[in-house]
């Protein structure tokens, strides 16, 4: 059986002095990023979207705009992802 990994990610937009504004955050250890993350089983995508905007955001007011599309990507056979959870370490303990 085959399994998918669904991610969603959200473009949050604002009007400001005239100009379009997107929301962009700095990750502590992968940089900068657009609000993203895993779609829950059984959760809609709209939902999901929101959710984490929220989670990564703390803005609550949001609205979804419009659905840009979506894009489906196979992994080469020497490459797989992991769909359990799992503890990850970014760094070595420095303790």
């Amino acid at each position: 059986m085959q399994k998918f990994l669904e991610k969603v990610t959200a473009f949050i937009t604002r009007e400001h002095e005239g100009r379009t504004e997107l929301l962009l955050f700095r990750h502590p250890y992968a940089g900068i990023q657009l609000p993203a993350g895993t779609v829950e089983e059984g959760e809609p995508h709209a939902e999901a979207a929101l959710r984490e905007a929220w989670e990564e955001s703390g803005l609550k007011a949001l609205q979804l705009q419009q659905y840009i599309g979506m894009q489906d990507t196979v992994l080469p056979e020497n490459r797989a992802l992991m769909l359990t959870p799992a503890t990850v370490y970014a760094r070595p303990d420095a303790g």
